[in-house]
């Protein structure tokens, strides 16, 4: 069941706190109960990987993340999180001095972040701002499904039309199939089905052939690192993106820059370096 469901349902949506602090998670899960905030049930988790476990077997909502953890930290558990299960409102748990990787983290697709030590109101203040989000996809959701069911079939093609727009025009930042299905005006699995059937392949595969094309054109015309390519075709972890090159081209960017006999055409003063990300 979606979260949009669960919304319409008047289910209340889960959370999970991933933090390897006993005190901080068992200081937010007394807050909920306390102020009845309507998260039910919530789950707890004390590294990456128990985060990781957690949400693929109870699929969870919303996930509060911390960002120093033992292990894997909070940003890879994030976009582990964000491959899998897109539609999961992730809200990074972060210290002042570590702001910077809450910037990555919102980069990535966090819907918010929380300093540590967190303060009662502004944590009150997050979740019912999650309460409206998804309160609002709810309703989104369910006036596209029935403009959908009333819609012709000469028409039903323009919501894949819109979709691939979308994508052609928003492929270099991170974005779900939840936000495309949005912008479509469409359910998030009735969007993937119909995708499929019109273009041949997922949405998923469209939306990596895009980037990865993007990324052979500024490998063959720029000299910008590869850390900053990555960057700019929607990765900002660099790591997905070599996984994701090698599995497509069978070569790391590198060897197909190399291959590719590529003359760039921007010079030293206008590439960026990778010690800016």
């Amino acid at each position: 069941m979606t979260i949009w469901q669960k919304a319409y349902l008047c289910i209340m949506p889960s959370l999970l706190v991933v933090d390897d602090t006993p005190l901080i998670r068992s200081t937010i899960v007394r807050l909920l109960e306390r102020e009845n905030l309507g998260f039910s049930p919530v789950f707890e988790a004390s590294n990456g990987m128990e985060a990781i476990q957690c949400v693929r077997r109870e699929k969870p909502d919303v996930v509060f993340m911390d960002i120093r953890m033992p292990g894997m930290d909070g940003l890879q558990v994030s976009s582990l999180i964000r491959a899998e299960m897109p539609d999961i409102r992730i809200v990074i748990l972060t210290a002042y001095d570590e702001f910077a990787y809450a910037q990555k983290a919102l980069k990535l697709g966090a819907f918010d972040y929380l300093l540590k030590p967190v303060r009662p109101a502004k944590l009150i203040e997050v979740l019912n701002e999650l309460h409206n989000d998804i309160r609002s996809a709810s309703a989104a959701t369910d006036q596209a499904s029935l403009a959908e069911k009333a819609a012709p079939p000469s028409i039903k093609r323009d919501p894949v039309r819109r979709a691939v727009t979308f994508i052609q025009q928003h492929y270099d930042r991170p974005i779900s199939l939840a936000e495309v299905a949005r912008t479509a005006h469409l359910s998030p699995s009735h969007l993937a089905s119909i995708f499929k059937n019109s273009i041949g392949i997922s949405y998923k595969q469209y939306l990596t052939a895009q980037r990865m094309d993007a990324a052979k054109r500024l490998l063959q015309t720029t000299d910008w690192s590869v850390d900053v390519i990555a960057e700019q075709v929607g990765y900002p972890n660099v790591t997905n993106f070599y996984r994701l090159f090698q599995r497509q081209t069978g070569q790391t960017p590198a060897a197909y820059r190399r291959q590719s006999g590529a003359t760039p055409l921007a010079d030293h003063s206008t590439s960026v370096s990778s010690d800016g990300i």
